[in-house]
């Protein structure tokens, strides 16, 4: 089921925190790796670029908005995020730009005085959502995975 997920979307949303505890979510484009690490590209001066950069942990949401009611499935990532530096660039742009379109990366769009960055997230907790009906109340859950 989280492979399903993972191969029908290809956008996640990472919710960071500003310096003073304010939310923020960001739909991003996204890559993983064979490790399980999300990677995603944005800009430096993004909202949650510079809440990164304050707090590195964040929490992920994947699922699919065009499912009906009922049908839904999401996965629930805890990760901490940190921009890539060195030669962690070019391993993942090979892997970003092999997902990619219209997108393509380099070295240079990547680092030095570019305005945007390559990111990645290492989770260390995930779940996805179920629902049970209990005393004929149905609860939305979510299973450690």
């Amino acid at each position: 089921m989280e492979n399903k997920i993972l191969s029908d979307n290809k956008y996640l949303t990472v919710s960071t925190v500003d310096k003073d505890g304010n939310p923020w979510a960001s739909p991003v484009w996204y890559v993983k790796d064979d490790e399980g690490n999300f990677y995603w590209w944005s800009p430096i001066a993004s909202q949650h670029s510079r809440n990164i950069k304050n707090n590195p942990n964040v929490y992920i949401t994947i699922f699919n908005s065009q499912l009906p009611e009922g049908d839904g499935l999401g996965l629930y990532i805890r990760a901490v995020a940190s921009e890539l530096k060195g030669d962690d660039v070019i391993a993942i742009i090979e892997l970003y730009n092999s997902t990619t379109e219209k997108f393509k990366l380099t070295t240079e769009n990547c680092s030095g005085t570019a305005p945007t960055r390559l990111y990645r997230a290492v989770p260390s907790e995930t779940w996805y959502n179920d629902g049970i009906e209990q005393d004929g109340y149905y609860t939305d859950v979510r299973r450690a995975i």
